[in-house]
């Protein structure tokens, strides 16, 4: 049986890392980063998908600097979070490719605590989260075959490399014993290997999911404690290490940001399908699992 072939765009990131890492016996994957496709030019996107012919396109391609998309960050942030999106579901629409793209928690405004469902009221309170909200809406109108897969707190990569939450407080800690992390913020993270397979999942259902009518879907890890914060977090990561960075809870008004970040996006999982807790997850990436 032929393996389904899936091009990447993006793929220069962590979370095409790790899917190619992962699923790459699962798959025929091409990856290809800006210089290969930019997916702000839709005549780029039409000749990548005519020169590789993929059965899928993943989308892994974003502009996720959520302070600088207020100001000046702005304009890079719609050319790829919106115009990007809207590009690649037109091209994977002329060529009858099914067309999978990655979105965020941040496109809900945080003030609902029981979660949030795919079919919920979007309503972003930042330019990130809107950029991506009108990237899933233009998208879907380009091709009513587009999945979304939103997620939360994504990290992922090599160790130490890509930049995420994890690597940053590993950095901060090496030359600090005490760092200030936001204790308001609550959400579930989630490990981009366990996403993968998540899509993966998604994949091997494409068909009668979109007859189905399904385009959108949450996947974060399970988290026991039914969310956690910023602060929750770090600490994990320090006590999975045994460092003795003293972790001090703050509020976001003292740690103030350009972008106003959800309170509480907790994303409802969709299909039955349970990820690891984000426990399990974090101790495999640091590689103490």
């Amino acid at each position: 049986m032929l393996k389904k072939k899936i091009l990447i765009t993006g793929g220069s990131g962590m979370l095409a890392y790790d899917f190619i890492r992962t699923q790459g016996e699962e798959y025929d994957i091409i990856a290809v980063d800006r210089e290969e496709c930019d997916i702000t030019s839709f005549e780029s996107i039409m000749q990548c998908i005519a020169l590789h012919s993929p059965d899928i396109l993943l989308n892994c391609a974003a502009y996720t600097a959520v302070d600088d998309a207020e100001d000046i960050g702005m304009r890079t942030c719609f050319d790829v979070n919106i115009l990007g999106v809207r590009n690649l579901a037109k091209a994977t629409s002329v060529f009858g490719v099914e067309f999978i793209t990655i979105s965020t928690d941040y496109v809900f405004d945080g003030k609902k605590e029981n979660g949030y469902l795919p079919t919920d009221e979007c309503n972003p309170i930042g330019v990130y989260g809107m950029s991506k909200y009108l990237g899933e809406r233009l998208a879907l109108d380009e091709n009513p075959r587009t999945i979304i897969v939103r997620t939360s707190w994504l990290y992922g990569g090599e160790v130490g490399v890509f930049k995420n939450f994890v690597n940053t407080m590993l950095r901060l800690s090496e030359t600090r014993s005490e760092l200030k992390v936001v204790a308001d913020q609550h959400g579930i993270p989630t490990s981009c290997v366990d996403l993968s397979f998540a899509i993966s999942l998604v994949i091997g259902r494409l068909d009668d999911l979109l007859d189905e009518g399904h385009n959108i879907f949450h996947f974060s890890s399970v988290c026991e404690e039914g969310s956690i914060t910023w602060a929750d977090f770090a600490r994990e990561i320090f006590t999975l290490l045994g460092r003795n960075t003293k972790v001090i809870d703050c509020n976001s008004s003292e740690y103030p940001t350009k972008a106003k970040r959800p309170s509480y996006s907790i994303l409802q999982n969709d299909l039955d399908t349970l990820l690891p807790d984000w426990k399990i997850g974090l101790a495999r990436y640091l590689g103490k699992s």
